[in-house]
Parts: C-alpha cells; structure tokens; sequence
C-alpha cells in the first residue's frame, strides 16, 4: 500500500469522503494526533530566540526532540492503519472459505487494535510535553498549543473507538477487558494533560494574565 502521507491534503480528504475503504476513521485519527504534534513543534521553533535563557532553551531544544518523534510515528500510523484495517479485511473474506486461515486473522485483528493503541500512547507523551512546556512557550503562540493540546487529546480519544469496533473480534476475553483497562488509563493521562494545558493558556491570555515574552 503506498504511502497514505504522500497523498496532497486534497487527495486525503476526498478519499477520506469517498467509498474507498482506506483510510478510515483509524487513519484519519493519526492524522489528526500529527497535525496536533506539528503544530507543538512550531511553537517551541518560535519560542526560542537569541535572548532565550541557557535552561530554557535547553528544555526546548529536549521538548522539540521528543514533538519531533511523536509527530512522525503518528505520521507513519496514518498508513499503518489502512494496513492493518486491509489485512483484517482480506483474511476475513479469506477465512469463510478456509478455516486454517483463522489464526491469521487474529492475528490481524490485534494489529489493527495495537494500531490505535499506539496512537493513543504517542499523542499521551506528546500532551506531556506539551503540558511541560506550556510556561516557557511564546506568549503569543498559546492558543496554537492550545489547539495542539486538544488535537492531541482528541486523537486518543477517538483511537479507543478503532480499538472497540476490532476488539470484539479478539476470541480472548481477558485480553480485551486488559486493553481496555490499558486504553481508558492512557486517555485519562491525556485528559488531564489537555486541561492542564488549555487552563493555562485560557488564564494566560486573560487582559490581566501574565506578560508576554
């Protein structure tokens, strides 16, 4: 399958709108977690000057190291879930005619719940650098981090629906209640990390809320 990230933002949408079975809510979730990483990513490049204190920078320069590899595993999990979601696919068509090729297909369908999984884990260190950084970013960038925070934030919570619609096929109950339990701790994590990072920044650019840098 070619690279879903290689299609211009014309071509994603539309194909997103369209009957084509990739990609799908899956995909577009990643997508929407990468945006959320890039746009953290621009505000710790603008929040670092010549003037910028040796502690601050230093803790930028960790902060854009860390957005910088969030952002691209959540690029590369954009395709990975057309993936996994087309081999689900092709070996439950597979399987009505050739039992033996069960095994296969739970394994596939663990692939397409690990997929989303990850994508709510990445984006829950992604909130967590961006919560880390909140007080040092350019003042007048705070509402992109803020934009960040929840776009972020809502592609962990709308990864758990991908994990739902595969889970039910998994034939191990207890494994599913366990990545369930597993999910719904990452999505607080991430909770709390958006609102401590929109709180900020609603108080921040309040008239009588500190002065910018």
């Amino acid at each position: 399958m070619d690279e879903l990230t290689d299609l211009s933002l014309d071509e994603f949408l539309n194909r997103s709108a369209s009957r084509a079975p990739t990609p799908g809510g899956g995909s577009v979730t990643a997508a929407a977690g990468a945006l959320g990483g890039a746009l953290a990513r621009m505000v710790v490049a603008y929040s670092i000057n010549k003037k910028t204190d040796s502690v601050v920078r230093e803790a930028m320069d960790a902060a854009a190291i860390k957005l910088n590899c969030a952002d691209q595993l959540l690029r590369a999990l954009i395709t990975r879930d057309a993936v996994a979601y087309s081999a689900m696919t092709e070996l439950s068509k597979a399987m009505r005619n050739d039992p033996s090729q069960e095994p296969n297909y739970r394994r596939a369908v663990f692939d397409a719940v690990a997929v989303p999984m990850e994508v709510a884990a990445v984006a829950s260190g992604a909130l967590t650098t961006m919560d880390e950084i909140k007080e040092m970013a350019n003042r007048f960038l705070l509402s992109d981090l803020a934009i960040a925070a929840l776009l972020a934030d809502a592609a962990a919570q709308t990864a758990r629906y991908t994990v739902l619609i595969n889970i039910a096929e998994l034939a191990d109950g207890t494994q599913s209640e366990r990545l369930l339990r597993e999910i719904d701790t990452i999505l607080e994590h991430c909770a709390a990390r958006r609102r401590s990072v929109e709180s900020f920044v609603r108080a921040a650019l309040e008239p009588n809320g500190p002065p910018g840098r």
